[in-house]
């Protein structure tokens, strides 16, 4: 039985229209007034959506709906000169007088015009609605992305994910050579196409991006971004996300590829954001235990919480990831690149770091620890002379050391970049202070030797390399080279 609804449509589609603004009939094969591009009121009623049918631009035929986010729905559209379709974002109507969301649409566009990249989703053209929303015309790409792959497979293997996170890397290390940083990297806004039988991937939402002209966006406080792949200085202050954040990101997601999970599980965004400050997320090879060192330390290298830490920029992730990449892809060019190849290192010689980590913080937490207990009791005994109270400031000065490394590993120690990070102060204050030790004991056997005085006493050695072993350590922990190049600079 033919329901009587839908004899009348078809009754109507078969009649001629009348155009709703320009009043103008025409015949039924037409969806759309070619004067005004308003759609036939029948496509509207079987649609539900009264963009399908329009012509936007006087070029672009809205044929259906592609998807649809918080903020735009894209639909699929087609050329009408040339046959070839596109994909047209259009800002939800009810969020179309938001000046913060229309800064965010025009801000995709500039970031998408600068980029010039294979990995990047091509901009088309910039228009606005009939009833003047903008639009943005993209590549229309055939795919999915890289969450619905996560959700379909929970996580990938090594030989899977690699290649993926190699060409993130290059996307955006195209997009910082053209002055964008995307600030919100995550796998939905990683698109997979499919190019050979292989995925090829195409980074996509620009909306948060900081551009290098962007001087009222630098200045924001907001937070933007999204909380599981946010690197710690971006979930402070938006401002101060720069390159290195994205690199984080591109850890992050590696790590979520991996493991099977977002860096510090599914918690609340909130929660995410205080472990994002305070805290390393839990060892990849703990959620997953066939992710190797070499993979691990990769990881935790680019997501280090101090970017002064992390891998210097997308490019030398990339090559990071090549050495873990068997058999490694071969490279393709990027704009980014000022040299013909990346220098690839040696994946064993990263796995080497990351497992002497942990045995060389503990190493250095007892060495530490007793050199500046015997440093105390030489100073005592050479000022003071020996006592029964010289066990005790000796045992005292051991053991306090020992609790202030301790309380500073535990945070890192399920970062091995970070545990080697946290060593370097120590190191460079050990090294320091038994050079100085040195060097006074031989300035003093040379003055004994050649002018037969006693020059420097043994309490006065001490306390010379105790300090020098103080700034060697703070000259490290609280970057005072650095300071020092930027006031003078």
């Amino acid at each position: 039985m033919i329901d009587y609804n839908d004899r009348v449509a078809e009754q109507a589609a078969a009649a001629d229209w009348t155009c709703a603004t320009c009043g103008a009939s025409y015949p039924p094969d037409f969806a759309v007034c070619p004067r005004d591009a308003t759609p036939r009121a029948e496509a509207i009623a079987k649609t539900g959506d009264p963009l399908i049918g329009e012509v936007l631009g006087r070029t672009y035929r809205v044929t259906g709906v592609v998807g649809e986010g918080g903020m735009a729905r894209l639909y699929k559209a087609e050329h009408l000169r040339i046959g070839t379709h596109v994909a047209v974002k259009v800002i939800h109507d009810d969020l179309a007088a938001n000046r913060d969301l229309l800064a965010r649409f025009e801000r995709e566009a500039r970031a998408a015009a600068r980029i010039d990249s294979e990995h990047v989703v091509r901009l088309v053209d910039v228009l606005r609605t009939a009833d003047g929303r903008p639009c943005l015309v993209e590549e229309l790409l055939q795919g999915e992305d890289l969450q619905a792959m996560l959700n379909r497979a929970g996580k990938l293997k090594v030989a899977q994910a690699i290649p993926i996170a190699r060409e993130i890397c290059r996307a955006v290390a195209d997009a910082h050579a053209a002055g964008v940083v995307h600030r919100d990297l995550k796998p939905s806004n990683v698109f997979l196409c499919q190019r050979d039988g292989e995925p090829h991937v195409k980074v996509f939402d620009f909306g948060v991006a900081k551009l290098e002209d962007d001087e009222q966006l630098t200045r924001t406080d907001a937070v933007m971004g999204t909380a599981a792949y946010m690197a710690p200085e971006q979930a402070r202050r938006a401002a101060d996300a720069g390159p290195l954040a994205d690199v984080y990101a591109i850890g992050a997601i590696v790590y979520h590829m991996l493991a099977g999970e977002p860096p510090y599980g599914n918690v609340p965004a909130l929660s995410r954001f205080a472990l994002v400050l305070h805290e390393e997320p839990a060892r990849p090879s703990s959620l997953e235990p066939s992710i190797s060192a070499e993979a691990e330390a990769v990881i935790q290298h680019a997501m280090a919480r101090d970017p002064a830490h992390r891998v210097a920029s997308a490019l030398d992730l990339e090559a990071q990831l090549a050495a873990l990449d068997k058999p490694a892809a071969p490279q393709r060019m990027t704009r980014a690149q000022s040299s013909p190849s990346i220098p690839t290192p040696d994946a064993a010689a990263i796995a080497r770091r990351a497992r002497m980590a942990r045995p060389v913080a503990c190493a250095v937490t007892a060495l530490s620890s007793l050199a500046t207990g015997a440093w105390l009791a030489g100073l005592f005994a050479a000022w003071f002379g020996t006592s029964a109270l010289l066990t005790v400031v000796a045992l005292a000065a051991v053991a306090g050391v020992a609790a202030l490394h301790v309380r500073g590993l535990r945070p890192r120690w399920n970062s091995s970049p970070a545990v080697l990070a946290y060593l370097r102060p120590s190191l460079r204050g050990l090294a320091a202070g038994t050079i100085a030790l040195g060097a006074c004991e031989l300035a003093s056997i040379g003055a004994a030797t050649a002018l037969r005085i006693d020059l420097i006493g043994a309490g006065w050695c001490l306390a010379f390399a105790g300090v020098v072993a103080a700034l060697g350590l703070a000259w490290e922990r609280f970057r005072l080279g650095d300071r020092m190049r930027d006031r003078v600079g």
